[in-house]
């Protein structure tokens, strides 16, 4: 009888559409039945395939399918960089490769539902999305869903950094959901509000909690 050498990574466990985990020393991402539709059409669409295609998304193989769950293993990337250890131009590289993604993502019907640094990383000298449950089906004139998670990981914290240096981007260390947009405020100048941007984005959204129309 073969025995189950499976163990879960310690950074996966609140998507209910799958999780990571180690197979002996291959990491490898389980997909839950919750998310076969999306997977599947992301699949067959040649989504994925594009993506990699413009390295966008980290390669991965589907190793086993069943009606309980699907396996993929994706490709191995010697060594993970997190969003508080990233330059300001790394970060902002990866705030961009984020919206690339997205933008792509929408063209085809889809929309990334996931806006978070962490499934950014650095592999082979560029940024690359590394989290490939990310992605659902677009429904017509609703918000981005992942619009204040992006704020709170990406374009908050560069502001942040752009007035006070990129020792900010620490915060993440204890801020794994993304610095509250509250606290990113009170940080701030305030001749930071006579920028529309960053009053809109930022300032408002601090004060209302939606996002602007």
């Amino acid at each position: 009888m073969k025995q189950n050498n499976t163990r879960p990574h310690q950074a996966s466990f609140r998507d209910p559409s799958g999780y990571m985990f180690f197979e002996g020393d291959v990491l490898r991402r389980a997909i839950n039945p919750i998310y076969f539709k999306q997977y599947n059409a992301l699949k067959d669409s040649g989504f994925f395939k594009t993506l990699i295609k413009n390295k966008l998304l980290i390669p991965h193989t589907q190793t086993t399918v069943s009606d309980k769950q699907i396996v993929i293993t994706p490709e191995p990337i010697a060594f993970i960089t997190n969003p508080y250890e990233w330059s300001f131009e790394q970060y902002k590289h990866a705030a961009l490769h984020t919206l690339k993604v997205h933008k792509y993502a929408l063209s085809k019907g889809f929309i990334l539902k996931d806006a978070s640094a962490y499934n950014v990383t650095f592999h082979k000298g560029s940024p690359v999305f590394i989290d490939t449950l990310s992605f659902d089906f677009y429904e017509k004139d609703t918000p981005w869903r992942a619009y204040k998670q992006f704020i709170t990981h990406f374009f908050g914290p560069l502001v942040l950094a752009s007035y006070h240096g990129t020792e900010i981007f620490k915060m993440l260390q204890t801020h794994i959901d993304g610095i509250p947009v509250k606290l990113i405020a009170s940080l701030l100048p305030g001749k930071s509000k006579l920028s529309s941007t960053i009053y809109t984005n930022i300032h408002l959204l601090g004060q209302n909690g939606t996002h602007p129309q």
